[in-house]
């Protein structure tokens, strides 16, 4: 027959169990003070690297523009100015490298801030699409662009909403085979909000390695064998850039059938110009401006 507990053992048995929830709350502070702990070191530590290595990476440009240049006369052989190219895009790519890790360890820390302003998305378009032309030629890509109506102004950061694009459209280029197509689609959405997409004719991520892309330096089964090599900070920027501008990541894809990613911006982040009222006796009103849905800066 099972004897009835006592009083003094319920409460015995309440107090051991008590001490262990405070134990593994303790743990868990002590655990949760440690990773805040090293992600400000890495950080810090991270930040400070880059600065070092920034230092001689401009150095390295500078000098091997003016020999690529031929500032101060040509040089005796012609192998010189080629080398000097070498050596400045190879200069370029590493800073590229370096900002992309600095930009991922302030993501990852939540430290990454955004300077807030009215951005014409269209100038965003033409001037990345411009920039990225040269690759898209080498690599026998055409890039098309599709403009649905609506497309006007964000209230975001212009320097992230092209590094942001830039980011997907390089992307989409090196996985696309020669005589593909990468197609760049904007538009508004039912809600009222923006939409950037960006799809390509490339070879397609298998369903099971999304999350491995999305990840940091996380790359798919395909991409030693279809592009250049990267360090696999693209997608993932990306999709932290899009969320501090409290926006939303997609990614589809399947195999053999290309991929695409859309960046939506809320409604509260489209700008609307609203005319002027002119004062009594003016004649010509001002230009619109551009007023945030949200009320200004976030």
């Amino acid at each position: 027959m099972t004897r009835e507990r006592t009083a003094d053992e319920i409460v015995r048995d309440q107090r051991r169990t008590i001490a262990t929830l405070e134990d593994a709350l303790a743990q868990a502070e002590a655990a949760r003070h440690s990773a805040e702990t090293a992600a400000d070191a890495r950080a810090a530590f991270l930040a400070k690297m880059s600065h070092e290595l920034r230092t001689p990476l401009n150095a390295i440009l500078g000098f091997s523009e003016v020999l690529k240049t031929e500032l101060f006369g040509p040089h005796g052989n012609e192998r010189y100015k080629d080398y000097s190219k070498i050596i400045h895009d190879s200069g370029s790519h590493l800073l590229c490298l370096v900002n992309d890790i600095l930009d991922m360890a302030k993501l990852e820390a939540g430290k990454l801030e955004i300077d807030f302003a009215p951005v014409d998305i269209c100038r965003v378009i033409i001037d990345c699409v411009r920039g990225i032309e040269p690759l898209a030629k080498a690599g026998d890509v055409c890039i098309s662009v599709v403009l649905h109506g609506g497309v006007g102004c964000l209230n975001g950061d212009a320097r992230r909403l092209r590094q942001m694009l830039l980011n997907l459209l390089s992307n989409a280029i090196k996985f696309t085979p020669s005589g593909g197509t990468v197609a760049l689609r904007v538009g508004r959405t039912g809600t009222g909000g923006q939409s950037l997409s960006v799809k390509d004719t490339g070879p397609g991520i298998p369903e099971n390695e999304i999350p491995r892309v999305l990840r940091s330096f996380g790359q798919g089964s395909l991409a030693h064998q279809t592009a250049e090599g990267g360090t696999g900070l693209g997608l993932p920027i990306t999709k932290g850039l899009t969320e501090l501008h409290d926006g939303s990541f997609e990614l589809k894809s399947k195999l053999r059938h290309g991929t695409e990613v859309t960046i939506t911006f809320p409604r509260k982040r489209v700008m609307e110009p609203l005319p002027r009222v002119p004062e009594p006796g003016e004649n010509e009103p001002e230009k619109p401006r551009w007023v945030s849905r949200a009320g200004g800066k976030r």
